[in-house]
Order: C-alpha cells, then structure tokens, then sequence
C-alpha cells in the first residue's frame, strides 16, 4: 500500500505487527505443548523466527516512516537534517572519493541550494539490516530517520550477544544444550525481542504524531 497519511502509516504498521504478533504467538505455543525431543526442535526454530520478524519488523516499519515523510515533499530547510544526507547520499560518497576542489564546491553548493526546495527524499533501498541486524547497525538506522535510540542501549547486549548469537549458532547446525537455551530462558528473549518490537513501532508512530521529522 503506498503511505499517503498518518493514517495509512499506522494503519500499515498495525498490519506489519499484527501478523508477525500472531506468528510469535505460535511459536510460544508450540514450545509450550511440545515434548521431548519435539520442544528442543521448537525453541531452535523459535530463536531463528525470533530473529526473523526482529529485522523484519524494524526494516519494514523504519521504511514505512521514510516513505510517509518522503510522500510529504517539504524543503530541506524544514526536515532534520538526516534526509537531506539521505538524498545527498551519493553526492557525499562522491565528496568522499574525490581530490579534487571543484567537485567538493560543486556539492557544497548543491547542500546550500538544496534547502530551499521540496524535498526529494528516496526510499529504496535506504534502510539495510545486512541480514544481521545487530546493536550497531540498528544505531545507524536510526540515525538514517532522526530518532533516538538512547532507550533501546540496555537491550544492545541481548539483540547481540543472546538473539545474534545464538540465531547463528543455529544456523551452524549447534545443539541446543550449546545454544545455553532453555524454554523459560526462550519465553524471557521472546517477550524482551516483542517489546523492542513494539518500542519501535510506538516511537516512529509518535514520531509522525508529534512532527518529529521537522527541525
């Protein structure tokens, strides 16, 4: 659906965490009805869909916001200054690579123009988990909006030392009596993961409630 309005953007996060909540929700059960050998099964791929709608979610929900902003089409000189980096985003590798004075002038002078007219901000392929959405470069996704991510440092060790770490032992093919995981020790990263989830969602929901995205 494309995001016109405040209302479409909620309306498309409540839709993105609603399913993902029903899926979690499912998995928590099958942990808790499975045996034996069944319930080791479950808590694995537990962790490894936990991880899954973990990026998903903040991907999805991060690109959602940046699209409603992008679709707003005000001038530079009223958004925060993290989306004028956005568009000016190859224009600032370019500054980067470059020696040369006249390209640097010739951006600089762009970065100063710029500010006065509608914005033009795009939206594909902007917010990247690299398949490994740990502390830092979730650190960088929110940078990439303008949000604070001071509440979310007390998690940082959980999403990379306990879900990063223990989603990739999986994925090398680990026992779980290696994972240092059990069912309580599963139901405590499971409902600090949905938290953070719904952390997100809340903040980037009253981020467009309260015009965050203006200076």
């Amino acid at each position: 659906m494309k995001i016109r309005t405040e209302n479409d953007l909620q309306d498309a996060i409540d839709s993105e965490l609603a399913w993902r909540k029903r899926e979690l929700s499912a998995v928590r059960s099958n942990i808790a009805s499975a045996r034996k050998f069944a319930k080791d099964t479950a808590i694995r791929a537990g962790i490894a869909l936990l991880y899954a709608h973990w990026e998903g979610s903040i991907k999805n929900v991060a690109a959602y916001y940046l699209e409603y902003v992008a679709t707003l089409k005000l001038p530079y000189r009223q958004l925060k200054p993290n989306f004028l980096a956005i568009a000016l985003k190859y224009d600032l590798k370019s500054f980067e690579e470059s020696n040369k004075a006249t390209v640097h002038t010739n951006i600089v002078r762009s970065v100063i123009q710029n500010q006065e007219i509608k914005s033009n901000i795009p939206v594909e392929g902007i917010i990247k988990t690299n398949s490994n959405l740990n502390s830092e470069i979730f650190v960088e996704i929110m940078a990439t909006l303008g949000l604070e991510h001071s509440e979310y440092e007390s998690s940082f060790k959980l999403i990379d030392t306990v879900l990063l770490q223990k989603r990739n032992m999986i994925a090398h093919g680990e026992h779980l009596e290696a994972l240092d995981l059990d069912e309580d020790r599963y139901y405590e990263i499971h409902d600090k993961i949905l938290g953070l989830i719904q952390m997100f969602a809340n903040q980037v929901s009253n981020a467009v409630s309260l015009k965050l995205y203006l200076r």
